[in-house]
């Protein structure tokens, strides 16, 4: 069949809309109908080359959508089923997996982000030609062949861009302030970064009911949402920010604080505002060609931890149905978060807007 997709044949892009071949599901894989598929960095990322990936390819790794035809031996999802797409799923068998830690899984996704299917071919193509699937998903594109272990069912009640952002922002987010901040009821928590990623761990911090919520981001814009979703308190990201925040938590530092963006520099500052004995959460990812420096001594005698925060930072597919619960019950304002919808063929206008910081979660919508 044919398909409308983002597709990317090298680093510095463009990245271009047109229409590709999709062949049919094999043994174990799922034609799913895309409903909504979110617009993340780390697809932006694969543009300018910070995160490798195999080229040409079919970008984006949060979506949701309907099943519409599976392939043989296909047990766990049918036609009719809204599924929400993991990237990460896991063995369930492993080292990692027996303890707890499936987000760690190498068994499936190893295989995944080689860009090919289980037997080692694409399903997509142009001209004859291979086109790669991007994290195993690809869900810039309004229909996708993915493997049935990235399928998570969906609540009917579920919109489909809510568990699209869900799949990847969210579930990051959250997990950074559920699984590796381990906040308490009644902690001071500092979130540096109120993008996609950033907004969610507020939203995290909220559901864990922490005292003190104060998002830090270089856009005045963002202070309303980041309210919205869970924050007492909005700093701008200016040259007093940390002393603000210092002073904010009652001269000490703060309990809690997640690192959102993906910055040494930012990661080395922010480290000051980590009270002693307390944490910090390392969830935004750097270009593998940068390092970030502590001086250990410091660490050693203030007692501080850091740790970092890798997806959903538990079982993905268990998080995506919990999170989704949580919307539904009205204790994750997943909605908010989304501030940009767009069409496919606007995709471009939905990156440069991501890019400039304004934007909570842009998301692309599909007939």
């Amino acid at each position: 069949m044919q398909i409308t997709a983002v597709t990317l044949d090298r680093i510095g892009g463009p990245v271009q809309v047109e229409t590709l071949e999709l062949a049919d599901p094999l043994d174990g894989e799922v034609l799913v109908k895309m409903g909504a598929s979110g617009i993340c960095h780390s697809d932006q990322h694969v543009v300018t080359g910070q995160h490798a990936a195999g080229l040409p390819c079919v970008l984006g790794h949060e979506g949701a959508g309907e099943v519409v035809a599976v392939g043989p031996q296909v047990t766990a999802v049918k036609p009719g089923d809204r599924v929400a797409l993991n990237w990460v799923p896991s063995c369930k068998v492993c080292f990692f997996c027996e303890r707890d830690q499936h987000h760690l899984c190498p068994v499936i996704t190893q295989r995944i982000f080689t860009g090919y299917m289980a037997d080692g071919t694409s399903r997509i193509s142009r001209s004859g030609q291979p086109i790669l699937h991007y994290s195993g998903i690809s869900t810039w594109a309004d229909h996708m062949v993915v493997p049935e272990e990235c399928c998570q069912i969906l609540d009917p009640e579920v919109p489909y861009e809510v568990a699209a952002v869900v799949g990847c922002a969210v579930a990051t987010g959250v997990g950074a302030a559920l699984h590796c901040g381990d906040i308490s009821p009644g902690d001071s928590v500092v979130v540096v970064g109120a993008g996609g990623v950033g907004l969610s761990a507020v939203m995290g911090a909220a559901l864990a009911e922490a005292g003190q919520i104060i998002a830090v981001d270089r856009e005045p814009s963002k202070k309303h949402l980041s309210i919205d979703l869970g924050a007492t308190h909005f700093v701008e990201a200016d040259t007093d920010a940390l002393g603000k925040v210092i002073e904010l938590t009652a001269g000490r530092g703060a309990d809690v604080v997640i690192e959102a963006i993906g910055s040494s520099a930012l990661q080395e500052q922010w480290l000051e505002a980590v009270r002693p004995g307390g944490t910090m959460v390392l969830v935004g990812v750097p270009s593998i060609s940068d390092s970030t420096k502590f001086v250990s001594a410091n660490l050693i005698r203030s007692g501080k931890t850091i740790k970092g925060s890798y997806y959903a930072a538990t079982d993905p597919g268990q998080a995506i149905e919990d999170l989704c619960s949580a919307f539904l019950e009205g204790r994750l304002p997943v909605d908010r978060l989304i501030s940009k919808q767009v069409r496919i063929e606007d995709v471009q206008d939905a990156i440069d807007a991501m890019l400039t910081g304004s934007e909570g979660r842009s998301v692309i919508i599909y007939d």
